[in-house]
């Protein structure tokens, strides 16, 4: 999934030269904090509420605040993990898309991004979930596939969580088992810290029930 595919058919940008008030009525029509600042095709950044709101009046000029724009977008080819990337590094609740020669293409919201990865088959798959303490230096990928594999089970997705400058990383890991108490124990085995894992079969019905839940939330 790249992010041409995901952008809002609804979603307006806003131009520089509108005010502030402006911005804000539209972010409220469309359930988000932030919009994307255009002069025509040309992309300027992204404005926020927290911003607008910190202008002696929000009836101001958009032009004259675009120094303090967030200098954030993405490439219509990029995946989407590197649009949930951008989005988590800015706090955004929406991304911005651009094509190659830097023009706006539109805007994706962060529910879309969520709505989407809720939709993927490893979040929908009955399966069980561990996830791994380990140093930086050890994470070896192909030895974590080794053990699991090697209990004929298979790894639906990953994610890895960490830090600047912190000696270790998280590895969530999503299973195709839900049994996964031999799988546990072999990790223990080779002395992998285990931070956490779901292997319950009402863990799952739960899971499943969340799931649902947020479909609806989504589309209601």
């Amino acid at each position: 999934m790249i992010a041409n595919d995901l952008i809002s058919s609804s979603l307006l940008t806003i131009d520089y030269n509108e005010n502030g008030d402006s911005a804000l009525k539209l972010m409220d029509e469309f359930r988000v904090y932030h919009l994307a600042v255009t002069n025509k095709k040309k992309y300027l950044g992204v404005i926020s509420e927290n911003e607008i709101l910190n202008w002696d009046k929000s009836s101001e000029s958009i032009n004259s605040h675009t120094d303090k724009l967030i200098q954030s977008s993405v490439k219509s080819s990029q995946h989407l993990f590197d649009i949930i990337q951008e989005v988590e590094k800015y706090s955004l609740s929406i991304i911005p898309v651009l094509n190659e020669k830097n023009d706006y293409l539109g805007s994706i919201t962060n529910r879309k991004l969520l709505y989407t990865i809720a939709k993927s088959t490893a979040i929908q798959s009955i399966g069980g979930v561990i996830v791994l303490k380990i140093k930086q230096n050890d994470y070896h990928m192909s030895e974590i596939a080794r053990i699991i594999e090697s209990n004929n089970a298979k790894i639906l997705s990953s994610y890895i969580t960490s830090e600047s400058e912190m000696e270790y990383i998280e590895v969530t890991i999503k299973l195709n088992k839900v049994d996964i108490t031999s799988i546990v124990k072999d990790f223990e085995r080779f002395d992998y810290i285990i931070s956490a894992s779901y292997n319950k079969v009402d863990q799952t019905i739960d899971l499943t029930d969340r799931y649902e839940s947020l479909m609806r939330f989504l589309n209601p």
